[in-house]
Formats: C-alpha cells, sequence, structure tokens
C-alpha cells in the first residue's frame, strides 16, 4: 500500500513544476491561429498562465527570494548580449537549408504593435502586456520547468531527492537540447541555456536563474522597441 500511495503521489508533486509549463506552451499556440486578433489572446494567455502559476506555486515554497541576485544579473546581461550577435549572425539560416520542412522550428510571430495596432493606448497596453509576459511570467514558468525540474528528472525518477543544481552530463545536454528545440533560433538558444545551466551548478539556487532569465528578456524587449528586430520578439 505504502508503494502506491508513492507512487500516485509522484505526478501530483510534479504539476507545480510541469503544468504552468505545459500550459504556456499550449496556450501561445493559439494567437498565433489567429494574427486579427494576436494581442488580445496573447494577452488572455499571460492572464490564464499567470493565475494558474500563482495558484499552482502559492504556498509550494519552490522558490527561495532573496537579495543575492548580482549573478543573475551578470549572466542576464552577458547571455542576453550574446543571444542577439548570435541572431545577428544568422547561422541557423545556413544549417535549416539542409533541414526538411517538417524539422525546421516555426519561426516567432515577429508581430509590431505599431503596424498591426492602431492607437496609441493599444499599442503601448499590448507592449506592457508582452513585457510583463516575457520578463515576469516566462522566467518562474520556464525555469521552476528546465532547470527545478527536468535537470533532477533526468538524473533520476526520484528528482525530488536530488538537490538543485546536481550536475550530470546526461541531464546538462538533453535539457540544452530540449530547450534549444523549442526556440527557432538554435545556436543562441544552445549559449544561453548552457550559461543558466552553468549558473546553477555555480549557485544552486533557482532565483539567480529566474533573475537572469528575466534581466535578459527585459533587456531583449527594450533592444526590440529601439531596434524593431521584431522577429526576436
Amino acid at each position: 500500500m505504502q508503494q502506491n500511495t508513492a507512487a500516485t503521489a509522484q505526478p501530483i508533486s510534479m504539476l507545480p513544476y510541469v503544468l504552468p509549463f505545459a500550459l504556456y506552451l499550449l496556450l501561445t499556440q493559439i494567437p498565433l491561429q489567429f494574427p486579427a486578433y494576436y494581442p488580445w489572446l496573447y494577452a488572455l494567455c499571460v492572464a490564464l498562465v499567470g493565475l494558474a502559476t500563482i495558484y499552482l506555486l502559492r504556498g509550494k515554497g519552490l522558490v527561495r527570494i532573496h537579495g543575492n541576485i548580482l549573478p543573475g544579473i551578470l549572466v542576464g546581461i552577458g547571455g542576453i548580449l550574446l543571444w542577439i550577435v548570435l541572431c545577428d549572425l544568422q547561422l541557423e539560416a545556413a544549417i535549416m537549408s539542409y533541414l526538411p520542412d517538417w524539422l525546421q522550428p516555426q519561426p516567432r510571430a515577429a508581430f509590431n504593435p505599431f503596424k498591426d495596432i492602431p492607437t496609441p493606448l493599444g499599442q503601448w497596453s499590448f507592449i506592457a502586456t508582452r513585457i510583463l509576459g516575457m520578463a515576469v511570467l516566462v522566467p518562474f514558468v520556464e525555469e521552476i520547468f528546465w532547470r527545478g525540474f527536468l535537470l533532477r528528472w533526468i538524473i533520476s525518477p526520484n528528482w525530488q531527492k536530488i538537490e538543485i543544481g546536481r550536475y550530470s552530463l546526461k541531464s546538462f545536454c538533453w535539457v540544452v537540447l530540449l530547450f534549444t528545440l523549442a526556440h527557432p533560433e538554435w545556436l543562441a538558444a544552445i549559449v544561453y541555456c548552457s550559461l543558466l545551466n552553468l549558473l546553477l551548478y555555480w549557485k544552486r539556487d533557482l532565483w539567480n536563474c529566474i533573475i537572469a532569465h528575466s534581466v535578459s528578456n527585459l533587456i531583449l524587449a527594450i533592444y526590440v522597441l529601439f531596434t524593431g528586430t521584431w522577429q526576436l520578439w
């Protein structure tokens, strides 16, 4: 009876780590299918995933929030600068030209609010929502899944007994691979995910990874707004 109880408890314990990420992946595909309604559907996705994340993480203590975040800030800045430079080289285009269509990643929406939303209020409302989603929601959802759960789960099915930040070459490589496949910017994603994995091994602290991811996405938002490189957003 004890073994059966443990077996049924395992999926429940995974929910706060996995479900917000799964919801985000699923729901953010919907706006792409309806370009005319993209800003409103994206805002709805952010709201739904945000509420689900708050509900699932409430009282769980999955992340220890503290003020020693300089490592995360520095890695976030360095990581996104490398991301932008590598994307600007457009090396993926050369690689993808040899791949069949079914294996090529889906490009980003490249939604330009200044072109596709008629009013300034609507434009800046969407931009604020987009920054909220990318710089606040996404770092929590992704870091809790990739580095809070998956890095440990690949090491052992009894992943909750694995401390945050334990190194394993197998889990490192699998997380980098899957993270890369989830992004159209493959080369940049390889480098960025590797940096965040190394940050976790160094600090053994998920909060610094969340900070790094948040800083990166905020800087990317500012860069996109100033340069108009909407394909990165």
